[in-house]
């Protein structure tokens, strides 16, 4: 008589495989708002900060802190940020005006510095939505282009000029 064992199926080592996240039923694009950031959402923000750029945890509170004492970077000029339906926190995205940006010197080009929503919030659109809201801040400013970078990779959003321009 043959005994049969199971075998647990196991990936290589060399495939890492990335499961897709499993979206809150109950958070949806729809409830989700975005806003100018504001005082009490400090404690928030750099939150998220320290999951965007953990290397710089130690500068991200004196920074936000002196945001709101009305000192702005070069890289900072405002934060939107993504609020569910609940008031929490999903996301946000550093905006900054530049015009030393490569391919657009000299140019007021809106940039987002930074750009995070939390894993909970992922694949829902909620990028999109602080994107969307980007490109009107951008246009608020009046500024002629709109770009961000992308793993040390410059995207210049080539419709930006043309949107709007038929008025």
């Amino acid at each position: 008589m043959t005994t049969r064992r199971r075998h647990r199926h196991v990936e290589p080592d060399n495939q890492i495989r990335f499961p897709r996240p499993v979206p809150n039923v109950k958070l949806n694009v729809a409830n989700i708002a975005i806003r100018d950031g504001k005082t009490t959402d400090a404690a928030a923000w750099e939150s998220l900060r320290r999951k965007l750029w953990p290397d710089g945890a130690a500068d991200h509170g004196p920074e936000i802190a002196a945001f709101f004492d009305g000192k702005h970077f070069r890289d900072l000029t405002a934060v939107l940020i993504a609020e569910d339906g609940t008031g929490g926190i999903v996301g946000f995205a550093e905006l900054s005006i530049r015009d030393d940006v490569p391919t657009l010197r000299g140019v007021r080009t809106g940039y987002v510095e930074g750009l995070y929503v939390v894993p909970k919030a992922r694949f829902l659109g909620v990028a999109r939505k602080l994107l969307q809201a980007s490109r009107t801040w951008a246009r608020e400013q009046r500024c002629a282009a709109f770009a961000s970078d992308r793993a040390d990779r410059i995207v210049v959003d080539r419709s930006f000029a043309n949107v709007g321009t038929e008025q």
